[in-house]
């Protein structure tokens, strides 16, 4: 008998091939349960703002309890305006969350067929040239833009900012067509008469869908960051409507006095959830990577 290939003989490297088994196990089992903590930190935060009764308002303030520190009353403290920071921290994520998750499905819906069908032709590398040129121009820039000439209500940030991550799933999916196009499965589909709308999404995108799913994991963490910049300076959500970006503006003049909490609170939570988008990203990148070793 022996332990992966190591003689019974041997029971000092038995024991240290059973102590990487060990640690890779502890270590998967790790990753686990941080993936799970990860997606229940995206999924809960929203459903925590729907169901929990608040202790203090999220909308109106306290005219006497401005600028308090955190304590049994008001957990995370109050800003500026005597409004409860808990409160607020956790209604904001009932806005920023479905937003950057909304406008990631856009981009990807929009992104992934143009970037299937831009493989080859004229159209195609006028397409990948005007993809090329907008990638090239700062994305909080472009939303600034968009958002103030169409108004800047919820709607008009998911388009601005779907706009921004279109095209990297253009340039993914690009990527992957031209891959796998001269795979032996795609040309025995076009030989058997296959039209290209089917050769594009029944053998091209699901042979590629993990690496989308990875680039929306990451463009969904990165909406986060880019709403938080927008209402940071002043666009899309109006006061007194919470967001993370909004009470990391409003908390920041109160830094200079030392009440650090009005702003501390709402940023620990926005990098809390781009933490946990990142994670979901690595560990479908994992799950991917597995699975085409097991074929």
């Amino acid at each position: 008998m022996s332990v992966q290939g190591i003689p019974r003989t041997s029971p000092g490297l038995r024991a240290a091939a059973w102590s990487r088994r060990g640690r890779a196990k502890v270590f998967n089992r790790s990753n686990s349960v941080l993936t799970v903590l990860a997606a229940a930190i995206i999924v809960g935060l929203p459903l925590l703002a729907l169901v929990l009764p608040y202790p203090h308002s999220p909308l109106r303030p306290d005219p006497n309890a401005v600028a308090l520190p955190p304590g049994a009353v008001y957990w995370f403290g109050t800003d500026g305006n005597g409004m409860d920071v808990f409160s607020r921290t956790i209604e904001a994520a009932k806005l920023d969350l479905p937003i950057s998750l909304a406008a990631t499905a856009l981009a990807l819906v929009v992104g992934v067929p143009l970037g299937l069908f831009a493989t080859s032709g004229r159209v195609g590398d006028v397409l990948m040239r005007v993809v090329d040129a907008f990638a090239a121009l700062p994305t909080v820039v472009i939303a600034v833009v968009g958002i103030q000439l169409t108004g800047g209500t919820a709607l008009d940030v998911v388009l601005a900012i779907a706009v921004v991550g279109a095209p990297r799933f253009v340039r993914l999916s690009r990527a992957a067509a031209l891959s796998l196009r001269s795979a032996r499965y795609v040309e025995a589909a076009i030989a058997t008469g296959c039209s290209p709308l089917r050769v594009a999404f029944n053998h091209v995108f699901r042979n590629a869908y993990g690496v989308v799913l990875v680039q929306a994991t990451l463009t969904a963490a990165n909406a986060l960051g880019t709403i938080a910049a927008l209402n940071f300076l002043g666009v899309g959500s109006k006061p007194p409507q919470p967001s993370w970006g909004g009470m990391i503006s409003e908390g920041f003049s109160m830094l200079i006095r030392g009440d650090w909490w009005a702003a501390a609170f709402p940023t620990a939570a926005m990098l809390l959830a781009i933490g946990s988008l990142n994670i979901l990203a690595g560990a479908l990148e994992n799950r991917i990577e597995r699975l085409e070793r097991a074929r």
